[in-house]
């Protein structure tokens, strides 16, 4: 299975080279017509009852209230943040990593709400159709959170989206969608490796960009394959350079099956890993403020640094880390000899 989505990945990417810059307009047009075409063929429309949200907090750990949207007295008055997590394409709300997600937020704290939102049928359809899905997928989730802000007192500042891949796509237009309706905007949006492919032909206003909430935090690990390459966001985080990580296998053109026994997904998958050990241990995953992963490696960056797991900052810019090839993930940052000072001095 994974050898064909990564033929089909593939010639996405090759189809991408070659549009300019002055045709992303008429691509996207173009794509979204066949996209839409082809869900009508198979009667796939992305209805209500095809997105649907759990809540979990420390009280119910382990056994999800599905979320009634003409009660949603669980949230009244919240006093900490709501997280909502979203999975990306081919993933429901069984995948592991939103169990350990959601665990790692509610240990850092009590008080949290976290909500797991599941889409897997719109999310199981051929790529191309699910990535033009993830626009219809917003607006659920986007009536949602306006409809807590209005009418149940939940502060718009407590709301934290976070998603992976097509999830960290759902994530900008689920903002873009919040400001239409309130013309206010959402305090903060995490993109864990934002899909790449048919989203780097599409105009900005058509895909996750600075925008879509006050701090837009993007994470790269799979840049130019599945993740989004260039910076996106207010802050983006370059992991290991953000195309390729340590402790994955490469790809053997000599030894193909081997090579894709190895989840092809790999880098695009430490996303959330590293993401998860950052809010269980928010500052151990330092990043620092540079122009290049090749300056980083040379310690020629600014003195100015954030940890992932910080959920409060403000710092914009792109910052770079290198990480261990296994769990735990963070790396103590050392002094070293930084060009930049010596400079500057």
């Amino acid at each position: 299975m994974w050898f064909k989505v990564f033929l089909c990945i593939f010639s996405i990417q090759s189809v991408q080279l070659a549009i300019d810059e002055r045709l992303k307009d008429d691509f996207f047009h173009i794509y979204k017509n066949a996209a839409i075409q082809t869900r009508d063929i198979q009667n796939e429309p992305v209805t209500e009852d095809k997105v649907t949200f759990f809540l979990y907090t420390n009280e119910n750990r382990k056994s999800a209230i599905q979320i009634d949207k003409e009660d949603l007295s669980h949230f009244r008055n919240a006093s900490s943040h709501v997280v909502f997590l979203i999975h990306g394409w081919t993933n429901s709300r069984e995948s592991q990593w939103l169990e350990d997600m959601k665990d790692a937020f509610l240990i850092r704290d009590k008080d949290n709400l976290v909500v797991i939102v599941d889409w897997k049928d719109p999310a199981n359809q051929l790529y191309y159709v699910s990535s033009i899905n993830t626009y219809d997928v917003s607006k659920f989730i986007a009536n949602l959170l306006v409809d807590l802000y209005k009418n149940y007192g939940v502060d718009k500042g407590k709301f934290l989206l976070v998603g992976h891949s097509l999830g960290g796509q759902i994530c900008g237009f689920t903002g873009k969608l919040f400001r239409k309706n309130t013309l206010e905007t959402l305090p903060r949006v995490i993109a864990l490796d934002p899909a790449g492919p048919l989203f780097t032909t599409r105009p900005d206003e058509k895909r996750l960009n600075k925008n879509d909430a006050d701090v837009v935090e993007v994470i790269h690990t799979d840049g130019g394959t599945f993740g989004f390459q260039e910076s996106c966001g207010t802050i983006d985080f370059f992991v290991n350079g953000g195309s390729s990580q340590p402790g994955c296998k490469r790809i053997d053109l000599a030894d193909l099956v081997g090579s894709f026994q190895d989840p092809l997904m790999c880098d695009h998958q430490r996303a959330y890993a590293y993401f998860t050990e950052a809010v269980l241990n928010p500052n151990n995953l330092l990043a620092q403020r540079c122009s290049s992963w090749a300056q980083y490696k040379i310690n020629y960056c600014d003195e100015e640094t954030v940890p992932m797991g910080d959920l409060s900052t403000n710092a914009t810019g792109n910052f770079y880390l290198d990480t261990n090839k296994e769990k735990p993930y963070s790396k103590k940052i050392t002094s070293g000899f930084n060009l930049s000072r010596l400079i500057s001095g």
